[in-house]
């Protein structure tokens, strides 16, 4: 087990083999620009938002909405008129991880699903049974993987 940074519960991002040149992960630089693309978050201070994101972590499409599933919703669509295959990039989601956006996420064809918040335990368990790769408590620095401590 990795050290634990202090006061914070979580395991200090470290280079991951799985990740484009080994280094940080998509994921990380993903959740770090999240902020700067919540255009309504940023006013409203209660928006979730779901983004798209290529493999090294940059936001394709972000679609926002008072409802979590919604705005996941809406980007599945985004994704579906572009034309874009959500199999060559990752989800990341401003919200819990519940076993419905797992669901969500194996129909879509996604690869990988990143929550900033917890997942449940049925979430997690949905994630292993269909072969989703699910992050959750992801921060800048740092991430939970599901199966991992």
């Amino acid at each position: 087990m990795r050290d634990r940074k202090p006061g914070t519960g979580f395991a200090p991002a470290a280079a991951d083999p799985r990740c484009p040149g080994g280094g940080r992960c998509g994921n990380l630089r993903a959740t770090a620009a999240l902020a700067d693309h919540q255009a309504l978050g940023r006013a409203t201070r209660a928006a979730h938002a779901a983004a798209f994101c290529t493999a090294d972590g940059t936001i394709v499409a972000l679609r926002e909405d008072v409802g979590r599933h919604n705005a996941f919703d809406k980007l599945v669509g985004t994704l579906a008129r572009a034309g874009h295959d959500p199999a060559g990039g990752f989800v990341v989601l401003t919200a819990r991880c519940s076993y419905e956006l797992v669901q969500k996420a194996v129909i879509a064809g996604v690869p990988l699903l990143v929550t900033v918040s917890a997942a449940s335990t049925l979430a997690a368990e949905r994630a292993s049974a269909h072969g989703l790769r699910l992050v959750s408590l992801a921060r800048d620095d740092s991430f939970l993987e599901n199966g991992t401590i």
